[in-house]
C-alpha cells in the first residue's frame, strides 16, 4: 500500500503507472481536468477552497460512477434471488469429481445464469471498472498543485524564490530535522542522494509535492532556513495562502490527524467520522445482500468480519493520512450511504419475478442484435434437464463400467482359488500355476 501511494503522490510530470501505461493518464488527467474546474468555479465566487473542490469532486465522482453501482447493485440482488438454485446444483454435485459430473454442473450453471439474466463476472466487473478510477482519485486529492494550475502557482513562487532545484539538499536537511522522513521517502528524497538522475524539472516538481504538504508549524520552521529577504517574503506569502485554501472548518487539510498527537483534538473527527459512515455503509450493503450468505456460514462470518474490518482500516488511514484523503473518505462514504439508501429503495419496488422478467427481456434484446434466438424460463429449464438427463447418463455408464470391472476381478478370482482355500499359500501357487498354463494354451 505504501509503495503504491509512494509512486502516485508525484506530480503528473514525474511518475506513471506502468500497468496501465497511457489509459492511466488519460483518466487521471481528465479527473485532474474536473477537479480544476470546480476549484476555478469556487474561486470566482470568493471561496476557493480545497476542502469544498474535494466534497464537490467526490460528488461528481458518484454520480458519474453511479451507472456502474447499479449494474452491480442489480447483479447481486439477481444473485441473491438465485442462490437457493446454485445451492442445489452445488449440492447435487458435491464431491463428484469426475469430468462428466464436473461439465454437467458447468453446464446447469451457465444455463442458470442465463435465466437470470445474469454471469459469474456480473458482480466484478463493474468494480474492475471503478478502480483504475478511484486510483485516479487518491492521485489527484494526494496531488493536487499538480492538477490545479492555481495551487500549483502558490508553491512555485516559493521554490523559485529560495532557489528551485538546488535548495533541495536544504529541504532534506530541514525535513529529516522536523521529523518528515515518510514525506521524504514518498518524494524519493526529493531527488537528493538517488541511484536514479533526476532533471531540474522533476526535481523542482518534488520540491512543490514537498511544500504542499508542509503544516503551519512547518511553515514557520521553515522561514529559519532560509535568510534572504525574497525567500522568507515569499515563504510567509505561501504560508498564508496555503492555510487559507487548506482550511476547512478549523482543520488544515495537508496536516495528518497523527501528527497533532494521541490526545483527543478538533483533528479525531475525520478519522472517527470515517470509521462511523463506513460503517453505516456497510450495514446498509449487508441488509441488501443479506439472502446471499443465508445458508452459508462461511460467508456469513467473512461478511462479519469485513463489516467490522474495513471501519476500522478506514480510520486508521485517516489517522494516519493528510486530512484531505481522510475528508475525501469521509465524503465518498456519505454519499455512498445516500445512493445506497436510494438504490435499496428502489430495488425494494420491485418483485423477484419483475426484476428476473426485465433481465430477460434485457438479455433477449442483446441476442436479438447478435443474431440469437431469444430465450425464456421454459428455454432454460430444457437446457438444465438436458444438463441433468447428460449427467444421469455419464453416471450410469461410470457405473456400468465400474459393475463389468468388479465382475471380471470377481470372475478371476473364483477361477483362480477354486482348489485352495481363499488367502491361502497354497491358492496363491495355485494361481501363479494355472496362470502359467493358461498363458501356455495361448501360445499353443
Amino acid at each position: 500500500m505504501l509503495d503504491f501511494l509512494s509512486l502516485v503522490v508525484l506530480t503528473k510530470n514525474t511518475s506513471t503507472i506502468p500497468i496501465l501505461g497511457p489509459i492511466w493518464n488519460i483518466i487521471v488527467n481528465v479527473l485532474g481536468v474536473i477537479m480544476n474546474v470546480i476549484y476555478l468555479s469556487l474561486e470566482k465566487i470568493g471561496i476557493g477552497n480545497i476542502g469544498l473542490a474535494i466534497i464537490i469532486f467526490t460528488l461528481v465522482m458518484r454520480i458519474i460512477l453511479f451507472p456502474t453501482s447499479l449494474n452491480q447493485q442489480k447483479s447481486s440482488r439477481m444473485m441473491q434471488i438465485m442462490q437457493p438454485e446454485m445451492k442445489a446444483i452445488q449440492d447435487k454435485y458435491k464431491n463428484k469429481t469426475d469430468n462428466a459430473s464436473m461439465m454437467a454442473q458447468q453446464e446447469e450453471m451457465k444455463a442458470l445464469y442465463e435465466k437470470y439474466g445474469t454471469s459469474m463476472t456480473g458482480g466484478c466487473l463493474p468494480l474492475l471498472l471503478q478502480m483504475p478510477i478511484i486510483f485516479a482519485l487518491y492521485r489527484i486529492i494526494m496531488n493536487i498543485p499538480a492538477y490545479v494550475p492555481h495551487v500549483y502557482s502558490i508553491y512555485e513562487n516559493v521554490m523559485n524564490a529560495i532557489g528551485g532545484s538546488s535548495a533541495a539538499q536544504k529541504l532534506v536537511d530541514f525535513a529529516t530535522d522536523n521529523g518528515m522522513k515518510n514525506i521524504l521517502a514518498q518524494l524519493h528524497n526529493l531527488g537528493v542522494g538517488e541511484n536514479v538522475s533526476y532533471t531540474a524539472d522533476q526535481i523542482g516538481n518534488f520540491i512543490i509535492d514537498f511544500l504542499y504538504k508542509l503544516n503551519p508549524s512547518q511553515w514557520t520552521a521553515l522561514q529559519g532556513v532560509f535568510t534572504d529577504t525574497n525567500a522568507v517574503n515569499a515563504i510567509q506569502t505561501a504560508a498564508e495562502q496555503s492555510a487559507h485554501i487548506n482550511n476547512f472548518l478549523g482543520i488544515n487539510l495537508s496536516t495528518a490527524p497523527s501528527a497533532m498527537g494521541f490526545v483527543p483534538n478538533v483533528y479525531w473527527i475525520i478519522p472517527i467520522l470515517a470509521g462511523l459512515l463506513q460503517y453505516l455503509s456497510a450495514k446498509l450493503m449487508t441488509a441488501q445482500n443479506a439472502g446471499m450468505a443465508e445458508g452459508n456460514d462461511q460467508s456469513a462470518q467473512m461478511m462479519k468480519s469485513m463489516n467490522m474490518m474495513m471501519p476500522l482500516m478506514s480510520v486508521w488511514f485517516c489517522f494516519t493520512f493528510a486530512s484531505g484523503i481522510g475528508l475525501y473518505w469521509c465524503a465518498s462514504s456519505f454519499f455512498m450511504i445516500i445512493q445506497q439508501i436510494m438504490m435499496n429503495k428502489y430495488f425494494g419496488k420491485f418483485s423477484d419475478q419483475e426484476l428476473l422478467q426485465a433481465s430477460m427481456e434485457k438479455t433477449n434484446k442483446k441476442r436479438a442484435k447478435k443474431g440469437l434466438p431469444p430465450i425464456d424460463e421454459k428455454t432454460v429449464e430444457k437446457r438444465i434437464e438436458k444438463a441433468k438427463a447428460m449427467a444421469n447418463t455419464a453416471e450410469k455408464n461410470r457405473m456400468a463400467v465400474i459393475a463389468k470391472q468388479s465382475a471380471k476381478t470377481k470372475e478371476s478370482t473364483e477361477y483362480y482359488n477354486r482348489n485352495a482355500a481363499p488367502g491361502s499359500l497354497a491358492s496363491k501357487a495355485n494361481m501363479v500355476k494355472m496362470y502359467d498354463e493358461k498363458n501356455e494354451k495361448n501360445k499353443k
